[in-house]
Protein backbone atom coordinates (compact mmCIF):
# COMPACT_ATOMS: atom_id res chain seq x y z
CA UNK A 1 0.00 0.00 0.00
CA UNK A 2 1.29 3.43 -0.95
CA UNK A 3 1.82 6.06 1.72
CA UNK A 4 -0.67 8.95 1.76
CA UNK A 5 0.32 10.82 4.95
CA UNK A 6 3.25 13.20 5.21
CA UNK A 7 6.77 12.28 6.32
CA UNK A 8 9.40 14.05 8.38
CA UNK A 9 11.18 16.55 6.15
CA UNK A 10 14.69 15.46 5.13
CA UNK A 11 17.84 17.52 5.36
CA UNK A 12 19.04 16.24 1.99
CA UNK A 13 17.49 14.54 -1.04
CA UNK A 14 19.08 12.03 -3.41
CA UNK A 15 17.14 10.85 -6.45
CA UNK A 16 18.34 7.73 -8.26
CA UNK A 17 17.14 7.08 -11.82
CA UNK A 18 17.93 3.44 -12.56
CA UNK A 19 18.89 2.38 -16.09
CA UNK A 20 16.60 4.54 -18.22
CA UNK A 21 18.46 3.44 -21.34
CA UNK A 22 17.48 2.91 -24.95
CA UNK A 23 17.80 -0.87 -24.91
CA UNK A 24 15.18 -1.03 -22.14
CA UNK A 25 12.74 1.26 -23.96
CA UNK A 26 10.26 0.23 -26.67
CA UNK A 27 12.24 -0.89 -29.70
CA UNK A 28 15.31 -1.77 -27.64
CA UNK A 29 16.96 -5.17 -27.51
CA UNK A 30 15.59 -5.86 -24.00
CA UNK A 31 12.56 -3.60 -24.06
CA UNK A 32 10.45 -3.24 -20.93
CA UNK A 33 6.76 -2.84 -21.74
CA UNK A 34 5.91 0.87 -21.46
CA UNK A 35 9.42 1.53 -20.18
CA UNK A 36 9.33 4.98 -21.75
CA UNK A 37 6.58 5.97 -19.31
CA UNK A 38 9.04 6.29 -16.42
CA UNK A 39 10.85 9.27 -17.92
CA UNK A 40 8.25 11.98 -17.30
CA UNK A 41 7.70 11.24 -13.59
CA UNK A 42 11.43 10.81 -13.06
CA UNK A 43 12.11 14.17 -14.72
CA UNK A 44 9.62 15.82 -12.35
CA UNK A 45 11.36 14.34 -9.32
CA UNK A 46 14.83 15.10 -10.67
CA UNK A 47 13.83 18.74 -11.24
CA UNK A 48 12.38 18.96 -7.73
CA UNK A 49 15.54 17.44 -6.28
CA UNK A 50 17.66 20.06 -8.02
CA UNK A 51 15.33 22.83 -6.83
CA UNK A 52 16.08 21.72 -3.26
CA UNK A 53 19.85 21.51 -3.91
CA UNK A 54 19.76 17.73 -3.78
CA UNK A 55 21.76 15.18 -5.73
CA UNK A 56 20.61 13.39 -8.88
CA UNK A 57 22.18 10.03 -9.70
CA UNK A 58 21.62 8.08 -12.92
CA UNK A 59 22.80 4.49 -13.12
CA UNK A 60 23.40 2.70 -16.39
CA UNK A 61 24.24 -0.79 -17.50
CA UNK A 62 27.61 -0.49 -19.21
CA UNK A 63 28.40 -4.03 -20.25
CA UNK A 64 31.42 -5.34 -22.13
CA UNK A 65 30.68 -7.02 -25.45
CA UNK A 66 31.41 -10.42 -23.94
CA UNK A 67 30.02 -11.26 -20.53
CA UNK A 68 28.27 -14.25 -18.91
CA UNK A 69 25.38 -11.85 -18.29
CA UNK A 70 24.43 -12.33 -21.94
CA UNK A 71 23.95 -16.04 -21.37
CA UNK A 72 20.87 -15.03 -19.37
CA UNK A 73 19.64 -12.05 -21.36
CA UNK A 74 19.74 -10.73 -24.93
CA UNK A 75 22.76 -8.55 -25.63
CA UNK A 76 21.96 -5.09 -24.30
CA UNK A 77 23.54 -1.84 -23.12
CA UNK A 78 27.02 -2.59 -24.44
CA UNK A 79 29.31 0.27 -23.42
CA UNK A 80 29.51 3.17 -25.86
CA UNK A 81 26.64 1.94 -28.05
CA UNK A 82 23.36 3.68 -28.85
CA UNK A 83 21.48 1.06 -26.86
CA UNK A 84 23.42 1.98 -23.72
CA UNK A 85 22.64 5.69 -24.05
CA UNK A 86 20.10 7.29 -21.75
CA UNK A 87 16.63 8.09 -23.05
CA UNK A 88 17.05 11.40 -24.89
CA UNK A 89 14.09 12.76 -22.93
CA UNK A 90 15.65 12.05 -19.52
CA UNK A 91 16.94 15.32 -18.12
CA UNK A 92 20.57 14.52 -17.42
CA UNK A 93 22.61 17.64 -16.69
CA UNK A 94 26.24 18.42 -15.96
CA UNK A 95 25.74 17.85 -12.24
CA UNK A 96 24.09 14.45 -12.58
CA UNK A 97 26.33 11.73 -11.15
CA UNK A 98 26.43 8.86 -13.64
CA UNK A 99 27.29 5.44 -12.25
CA UNK A 100 28.33 2.60 -14.57
CA UNK A 101 27.50 -0.95 -13.51
CA UNK A 102 27.84 -4.41 -14.98
CA UNK A 103 31.17 -3.32 -16.41
CA UNK A 104 32.94 -6.61 -15.78
CA UNK A 105 31.84 -10.22 -15.76
CA UNK A 106 29.08 -9.91 -13.17
CA UNK A 107 25.40 -9.06 -13.62
CA UNK A 108 25.56 -5.71 -11.85
CA UNK A 109 21.83 -5.48 -11.19
CA UNK A 110 22.08 -3.13 -8.22
CA UNK A 111 23.02 0.50 -8.56
CA UNK A 112 25.23 -0.13 -5.54
CA UNK A 113 27.55 -2.01 -7.89
CA UNK A 114 28.02 1.13 -9.98
CA UNK A 115 30.95 3.50 -9.95
CA UNK A 116 31.14 7.10 -11.07
CA UNK A 117 33.95 8.81 -13.00
CA UNK A 118 35.67 9.71 -9.73
CA UNK A 119 34.87 6.46 -7.97
CA UNK A 120 31.55 7.65 -6.54
CA UNK A 121 29.15 5.04 -5.19
CA UNK A 122 25.56 5.19 -4.04
CA UNK A 123 26.67 4.19 -0.56
CA UNK A 124 28.98 7.21 -0.37
CA UNK A 125 26.37 9.55 -1.79
CA UNK A 126 23.46 8.62 0.48
CA UNK A 127 25.33 8.07 3.75
CA UNK A 128 24.52 10.90 6.19
CA UNK A 129 27.31 13.42 6.62
CA UNK A 130 26.56 13.87 10.31
CA UNK A 131 24.83 11.78 12.95
CA UNK A 132 21.92 14.23 12.88
CA UNK A 133 21.37 14.34 9.13
CA UNK A 134 18.24 12.80 7.58
CA UNK A 135 18.59 11.78 3.93
CA UNK A 136 15.66 10.96 1.64
CA UNK A 137 16.51 8.56 -1.19
CA UNK A 138 13.99 8.48 -4.06
CA UNK A 139 14.36 5.58 -6.51
CA UNK A 140 12.67 4.77 -9.82
CA UNK A 141 13.54 3.47 -13.26
CA UNK A 142 13.89 0.13 -15.01
CA UNK A 143 13.10 -2.54 -14.30
CA UNK A 144 10.95 -2.88 -11.19
CA UNK A 145 11.65 -6.58 -10.71
CA UNK A 146 15.39 -6.51 -11.43
CA UNK A 147 17.67 -3.49 -11.17
CA UNK A 148 15.23 -1.22 -9.33
CA UNK A 149 14.41 -4.00 -6.90
CA UNK A 150 18.09 -4.73 -6.24
CA UNK A 151 18.92 -1.05 -5.77
CA UNK A 152 16.02 -0.40 -3.39
CA UNK A 153 16.80 -3.50 -1.31
CA UNK A 154 20.46 -2.52 -1.01
CA UNK A 155 19.48 1.02 -0.02
CA UNK A 156 17.08 -0.30 2.61
CA UNK A 157 19.76 -2.59 4.01
CA UNK A 158 22.23 0.29 4.25
CA UNK A 159 19.55 2.42 5.92
CA UNK A 160 19.08 -0.25 8.59
CA UNK A 161 22.82 -0.45 9.25
CA UNK A 162 23.13 3.33 9.51
CA UNK A 163 20.20 3.52 11.92
CA UNK A 164 21.59 0.69 14.06
CA UNK A 165 24.95 2.48 14.28
CA UNK A 166 23.21 5.80 15.03
CA UNK A 167 25.06 7.44 12.18
CA UNK A 168 22.04 9.40 10.95
CA UNK A 169 18.83 8.47 9.17
CA UNK A 170 18.27 7.30 5.60
CA UNK A 171 14.67 7.06 4.37
CA UNK A 172 14.17 5.03 1.20
CA UNK A 173 11.24 5.74 -1.12
CA UNK A 174 10.29 3.62 -4.14
CA UNK A 175 8.50 5.72 -6.76
CA UNK A 176 5.80 3.32 -7.92
CA UNK A 177 4.64 5.36 -10.92
CA UNK A 178 8.22 5.93 -12.10
CA UNK A 179 9.11 2.28 -12.66
CA UNK A 180 8.03 -0.50 -14.99
CA UNK A 181 8.75 -4.22 -14.79
CA UNK A 182 9.80 -7.11 -17.00
CA UNK A 183 7.37 -9.60 -15.45
CA UNK A 184 8.87 -12.75 -16.92
CA UNK A 185 6.44 -14.43 -14.56
CA UNK A 186 3.08 -12.77 -13.96
CA UNK A 187 3.17 -10.77 -10.76
CA UNK A 188 6.96 -10.40 -10.56
CA UNK A 189 6.73 -6.62 -10.28
CA UNK A 190 4.11 -6.74 -7.54
CA UNK A 191 6.22 -9.27 -5.69
CA UNK A 192 9.24 -6.97 -6.01
CA UNK A 193 7.26 -4.04 -4.60
CA UNK A 194 6.16 -6.17 -1.66
CA UNK A 195 9.80 -7.12 -1.02
CA UNK A 196 10.86 -3.48 -1.10
CA UNK A 197 8.17 -2.54 1.40
CA UNK A 198 9.00 -5.47 3.67
CA UNK A 199 12.65 -4.37 3.63
CA UNK A 200 11.68 -0.93 4.92
CA UNK A 201 11.24 1.14 1.77
CA UNK A 202 8.16 3.33 1.52
CA UNK A 203 6.03 2.99 -1.63
CA UNK A 204 4.99 6.44 -2.87
CA UNK A 205 4.00 8.22 -6.06
CA UNK A 206 5.75 11.18 -7.59
CA UNK A 207 2.56 13.23 -7.18
CA UNK A 208 2.65 12.55 -3.45
CA UNK A 209 6.23 13.82 -3.23
CA UNK A 210 5.66 16.86 -5.44
CA UNK A 211 2.48 17.97 -3.69
CA UNK A 212 4.25 18.22 -0.36
CA UNK A 213 4.21 14.74 1.12
CA UNK A 214 7.94 14.91 1.78
CA UNK A 215 9.14 18.49 1.33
Amino acid sequence: MERTTNYTHPDRIVTIAVDVQNDFLPGGSLAVTNGNEVTTPLNRIMDLTRDFDGTVVATRDWHPANTPHFDKWPVHCVADTKGAAFDDALRIDANTIILDKGTGQTDGYSGFDGRGPNGETIEQIITPRTTRERVAVLIGGLATDYCVRATVLDAAELARKIAAARQGIVDVYALTDAMRGVDLQPGDSQKALAEMQAAGAELVTTDFIITGGLL
